[in-house]
């Protein structure tokens, strides 16, 4: 097993991997850590619902509701929930490493910045997934169609119950979208656009998030690269100067 994964990604691929591994363990403890009261989880979700009714786009319980009755689609959306949201980014970054090693090291590190960022909202803006608020015709389609209790278990000890903003599912898949287009060569590229579209349509029928939550997940993952670009830029003027003196 070793020496398959030292000829397939290299030394650096493993102090890539350690380097992953090592955030989504920093990742789960924080977003166990930041857990908010149940009291103002719930305030924070009526405040959203209301607000994105003002917004006229609180639609979400509707589009669920005209799923619904689809029961094998259903259980597929909540299994591609669960399951293949990390799979994927580890797919794509195994991808961008092998094809677009110099682009790597800078999505990477964007990647990181957002998610920290992500939990910074966790800990100061708890929030109420819709699964939680029947009361406005949401489903948990998780526990009552396909079994998966979120609440107690094995399951719950991987979840932060109150992490609905922002949602890092769409957030991410959007960033894999972009990047892909911008680097690849292949036609497959325009397929990828779909992939936050898709995500965007699981999050919303399984209740696990808002579109405000998709939309400001969507925002975090672009807003390290301009901010890295800036501080890139003034270390590199920096550096010109002090030759020039």
């Amino acid at each position: 097993m070793k020496e398959f994964v030292l000829k397939y990604i290299g030394n650096k691929g493993i102090k890539e991997l350690s380097i992953f591994i090592s955030f989504l363990i920093f990742y789960k403890i924080s977003r166990y850590i930041a857990i908010g009261d149940a009291s103002t989880a719930f305030k924070n979700a009526h405040k959203l619902i209301e607000f994105e009714k003002e917004l006229g786009i609180f639609t979400e319980p509707i589009i669920q509701s005209l799923f619904l009755s689809k029961i094998s689609l259903i259980k597929f959306l909540n299994t591609f929930y669960m399951y293949v949201h990390i799979p994927a980014t580890v797919v794509f970054f195994v991808w961008l490493f092998k094809k677009h090693n110099k682009k790597y090291y800078w999505i990477r590190n964007g990647f990181i910045a957002a998610n920290c960022i992500s939990i910074i909202f966790f800990i100061t803006y708890p929030c109420a997934p819709p699964r939680m608020l029947g009361e406005y015709g949401f489903t948990d389609t998780l526990l009552q169609i396909s079994g998966i209790n979120l609440y107690s278990g094995f399951f719950s000890n991987l979840f932060n119950q109150y992490a609905a903003v922002p949602s890092m599912h769409f957030g991410n898949a959007f960033l894999i979208a972009i990047v892909v287009v911008l680097y690849a060569k292949k036609s497959y590229k325009l397929l990828v656009l779909t992939y936050p579209l898709f995500v965007l349509l699981v999050i919303v029928l399984t209740a696990n998030h808002f579109y405000l939550d998709a939309i400001l997940g969507g925002l975090i993952v672009i807003t390290p690269y301009p901010l890295m670009c800036m501080i890139s830029n003034l270390a590199h003027n920096k550096i010109m100067i002090v030759k020039r003196c």
